[in-house]
């Protein structure tokens, strides 16, 4: 279903009155509805629009994301973007590759659903890192256990603890939108204009849970895999979805990984039973290793912390921490190139 009704969109007085107020007034807007390398195809002109990328919205720091509200051109001869408007909440994730960039993954999205299957795939500490991301974006973050249908219900008791003790606070829901387990258990977070957004690794049920929403087949799925009864990779690109009943669903391809983009706050709406016991220690800038008085190694210690999540805890704090580094590290490099070479004293001025 393609809209041009910009405030089914999701478009607000909010974002009119930004436009209104700035450089770009009175061009055409859009959301990005798909993404790709050189073009976006941007919703809520009437027919779908293809427009191009300006060169400085060609790197990947840079780039327009799925979600996004871009004002552009119309041409003629072709459509072509002109800028990308504030982003309200940006679920983001550290580029593959050598070099320290970020990816944005998705853009103004209320909520964010967080999908692990129960057919292999369930990892409290994948979870943890998902949450994590999500709490840096600024949208709401969900746990969505599918293919919850094949365990037993003592099986599906204990798996719903672990991901409650590593939900930070969340909603979990366990759910089976093919053999009929809670299947509409989402439905209370999608509304009219409300934007969701599906992550997870390949093979988890996203296209599936798109679809059952839809009530159509908008994505194509595959079955699990015979020898290890997993479900396959499916998706391939980002795009966004308009569901019958108003709400607005971007579909991701499954994530090999997930290298956080992120600052150390972020570990704060993931890990709050960690920061509520730093608030406990006696130094404010306790690192909860060898410091005295720690409330966290007391936790530790009297079993009241989980050590696995405590460790997860400690690496995400230093994977973020040596990304930051990186980053400053690459501005100086960049700055110190910007630099420009002092003159020689006394040189030739080239006046005859």
């Amino acid at each position: 279903m393609i809209t041009s009704d910009l405030r089914a969109l999701g478009w607000d007085d909010e974002w009119a009155k930004w436009l209104a107020e700035s450089a770009l007034a009175g061009s055409p807007v859009g959301r990005v509805a798909r993404m790709e390398t050189q073009v976006v195809t941007l919703w809520g002109a009437g027919e779908p629009v293809i427009a191009q990328l300006p060169t400085r919205l060609k790197a990947p720091d840079d780039r327009p994301a799925v979600g996004d509200w871009i004002a552009f051109s119309p041409g003629p001869p072709t459509a072509k973007v002109k800028d990308i408007l504030p982003r309200r909440t940006i679920f983001e994730r550290r580029a593959a590759g050598r070099k320290t960039q970020r990816q944005v993954v998705a853009a103004n999205v209320d909520v964010v659903f967080v999908v692990s299957g129960l057919d292999g795939d369930f990892n409290p500490r994948r979870i943890e890192r998902y949450l994590a991301a999500v709490a840096h974006s600024g949208a709401r973050p969900v746990v969505l256990l599918t293919k919850a249908a094949a365990l037993g219900e003592a099986e599906r008791e204990k798996v719903s603890a672990q991901a409650h003790a590593v939900a930070g606070g969340a909603s979990v829901h366990l759910i089976d939108v093919v053999d009929g387990f809670d299947p509409d258990a989402a439905a209370q977070y999608l509304g009219v204009g409300t934007s969701a957004a599906l992550v997870g690794s390949s093979g988890v049920g996203k296209s599936t849970l798109l679809n059952h929403w839809a009530g159509e087949a908008r994505q194509e799925t595959r079955e699990v895999r015979a020898r290890d009864g997993r479900g396959q990779h499916t998706t391939t690109h980002r795009e966004l979805f308009v569901l019958g009943d108003g709400a607005l669903v971007i579909d991701t391809p499954g994530m090999r990984e997930l290298a956080l983009w992120a600052d150390t706050n972020a570990l704060d709406g993931a890990f709050p039973d960690i920061v509520a016991l730093s608030e406990l220690c006696k130094f404010g800038d306790c690192r909860h290793g060898v410091e005295p008085g720690c409330a966290v190694a007391e936790a530790l210690e009297s079993g009241s912390l989980d050590a696995a999540r405590f460790g997860s805890f400690v690496s995400l704090r230093a994977e973020v921490e040596a990304t930051t580094d990186e980053v400053h590290a690459q501005r100086r490099r960049a700055n110190a190139g910007k630099q420009k070479a002092p003159r020689r004293s006394g040189s030739w001025s080239g006046r005859r």
